[in-house]
């Protein structure tokens, strides 16, 4: 059985791709908000985009997700960090984060008619120090751009990741075991 993945993410493609997934893709065109906090941020995104497109295709299930770094040290407004929109955006997003730890929430929303689930997964990563050369290199490379905290771990950034806690396809984006689960209850399945 098909499903509509609300997303034209090359990432998310690549990862359901992998896990052997049968789709389709269209971008949602949902307006994303950013709110106070990280899980409801990821949650609204991906509940809007999900349900966006379940409007156009009644009927059909769709998957839809959400990206963002969070920072639990940081000033209320500044701690939610979306999609780098260009080279300085991930100069200033790789300052914030290096030599330290944040937290990445992936929402996850699978729908059908009005019905959707939506459910968060948290990862925790520990960037180490950086110097202004890394930096500088990086952000040359354009990667970061267009990446929730400015950065890209399944390509370059990975020399600057000393560690994970928790799921790694979730820090890419799109947490694979949460959303295999939410796939199964639609009757969506990967064998």
């Amino acid at each position: 059985m098909r499903f509509i993945l609300a997303s034209e993410s090359p990432r998310r493609i690549a990862l359901l791709k992998v896990a052997g997934y049968n789709f389709t893709t269209l971008k949602s065109g949902f307006p994303e908000v950013t709110l106070e906090d990280p899980k409801e941020t990821v949650e609204a995104n991906a509940r809007g985009k999900a349900l966006a497109i379940v409007k156009e295709f009644p009927g059909e299930v769709v998957l839809a997700a959400d990206t963002i770094v969070y920072l639990p040290y940081a000033p209320a407004g500044e701690a939610i960090l979306g999609q780098a929109k260009d080279e300085e955006d991930v100069r200033r997003m790789l300052g914030l984060l290096e030599g330290s730890t944040h937290e990445v929430y992936s929402g996850v929303a699978v729908a059908r008619n009005g019905d959707a689930i939506v459910r968060t997964a948290i990862t925790q990563v520990w960037l180490r120090g950086l110097s202004e050369s890394e930096i500088s290199a990086y952000v040359k490379l354009k990667e970061g751009v267009g990446k929730a905290g400015g950065y890209a771990i399944q390509g370059k950034a990975a020399l600057f990741v000393e560690g994970i806690k928790g799921d790694y396809s979730c820090v890419v984006g799109l947490p694979l075991a949460l959303t295999s689960c939410l796939l199964e209850q639609y009757g969506i399945s990967w064998y």
